[in-house]
């Protein structure tokens, strides 16, 4: 579907289908011998592994949003919970918990982060920009790879610019005349874009 190494950001206009297009890669992946972990701001960490547990797909998450909606959510064995999206060092800590078990078993991961745009409606710019150094680090000393999702029209460009500048690559996302399309672009080379379709909750490239 999507090869990328590293740390990509998916990066597009709100309602082009940017979340089932990351999950799509995510699942591609896990047929490699990936292990997922999804990073959710906007759903509940419930709704996320019901997803994939419609393609028997096992993940562990990270679920940012839950205890703001009600506080004595509890954590599973598949689902940790931070208090908000605020709590960046708490989402910092449960990743690296989950990266350290995969290097363990000698498995590689791939990361959703769903979104870094929530992330900045709550928090400032160089807040998060620390905090995504940091994990951007981590993903490369751990041979990992991930994607990080950011709504166009929500930041502005300097926002946009300084996030950039810590990627790997962005893949991005538009709408022309009801079509969806999607590319990759990297310091060293840029795909064409290759359209794509939703049917259901799968990508039809």
């Amino acid at each position: 579907m999507i090869e990328f190494d590293g740390n990509v950001m998916l990066f597009g206009s709100p309602l082009t289908g940017k979340t089932i297009l990351a999950r799509n890669i995510l699942l591609n992946e896990l047929k490699k011998g990936y292990s997922g972990i999804y990073i959710t701001t906007n759903d509940v960490g419930e709704d996320v592994a019901n997803w994939f547990n419609e393609y028997n797909a096992k993940i562990r998450i990270i679920d940012c949003i839950s205890k703001t909606i009600q506080p004595n959510s509890t954590d599973t064995e598949v689902i940790k919970r931070v208090t908000s999206p605020i709590d960046l060092t708490g989402v910092s800590v449960q990743l690296n918990k989950f990266l350290e078990t995969n290097c363990k078993s000698g498995i590689k991961s791939i990361v959703i982060f769903d979104s870094i745009s929530s992330f900045l409606m709550y928090t400032n710019l160089q807040t998060v920009y620390r905090f995504m150094h940091i994990i951007t680090r981590r993903i490369k000393v751990t041979k990992s790879k991930a994607i990080y999702i950011v709504h166009d029209g929500m930041h502005d460009d300097k926002t946009i610019a300084t996030l950039k500048q810590m990627f790997d690559g962005v893949i991005e996302v538009k709408e022309e005349d009801n079509r969806k399309f999607f590319r990759l672009v990297s310091s060293t080379h840029k795909t064409d874009w290759k359209e794509f379709s939703i049917k259901g909750k799968k990508v039809i490239v």
